[in-house]
């Protein structure tokens, strides 16, 4: 039967030790096969909630080791440390991947990863999706990394990372990777970053960053459903120039 108690303001399994390494899934197809679904809510909410302390660290981490490379090396390092890894597998297989979907689907798989990330004001994944003519609009409010980071977070009720204790870093001065703005935090410079690679590699960046100075105010993603339909100023803030024209994508396969 199905064990929990309040372990810091969130639920904990508390179940013997020959269960506890069952996955929380399987609970809930157990729950409800036994016709316990008061259970099985209370589980389905959890299979999210247990999530939320490595989400939460690793997204820290990330942050304190690109703040550690700009103190000790520069943040030009930062970039390139951002760089190095993103174009050579991470967001080179996205590009291969988007590149062969209609910009419906790559929306509907990033709407998933948002989800898994965290946003919305609760952290459980609540996002705002909106289509006009263009394109479709993802509202995070906040994102659940960079947003949370930078607002502090009110569910574990710790403060923002740009401030003691945390004290990461972020650009003092303003680059073209990051979008020709200074004070954008190292974490989310690797947002500029999947725009650079893509317009490098094929002419246009797969999806823009609304990104909002006030972290009080939530970050948009766009994606525009043909390149020639993303504003100028996209390539501009990153130092680059809008070709005249782009080449046909591949035949769209979902």
């Amino acid at each position: 039967m199905l064990k929990l108690s309040d372990f810091a303001g969130r639920l904990l399994r508390t179940d013997r030790p020959e269960d506890l390494g069952k996955p929380t899934s399987a609970l809930v197809a157990e729950a409800i096969d036994a016709g316990r679904t008061d259970e099985a809510k209370r589980l389905a909410a959890l299979t999210f909630e247990e999530t939320k302390s490595l989400h939460d660290l690793y997204c820290d981490w990330v942050w304190d080791l690109l703040s550690k490379i700009g103190e000790k090396f520069g943040e030009s390092e930062v970039y390139a440390m951002l760089r190095a890894t993103q174009e050579t597998w991470m967001l080179r297989r996205t590009w291969k991947a988007f590149r062969s979907l209609s910009v419906e689907r790559q929306v509907q798989l990033t709407a998933e990863m948002m989800r898994a990330h965290r946003s919305g004001p609760k952290q459980d994944g609540e996002l705002d999706v909106t289509e006009d003519d263009e394109k479709f609009t993802i509202v995070m409010d906040p994102c659940g990394s960079g947003g949370r980071m930078r607002r502090g977070d009110p569910v574990d009720n710790t403060p923002s990372r740009l401030g003691p204790p945390y004290n990461f870093g972020k650009t003092k001065q303003a680059h073209e990777w990051s979008w020709s703005r200074k004070d954008v935090p190292y974490y989310c410079v690797h947002c500029a970053v999947n725009e650079i690679l893509p317009i490098e590699w094929g002419g246009y960046p797969l999806w823009v960053t609304g990104y909002e100075p006030d972290e009080r105010k939530p970050c948009r993603w766009y994606f525009y459903k043909k390149p020639a339909l993303i504003p100028e100023e996209y390539w501009r803030r990153l130092g680059k120039q809008k070709p005249a024209t782009f080449d046909d994508p591949p035949e769209q396969a979902d």
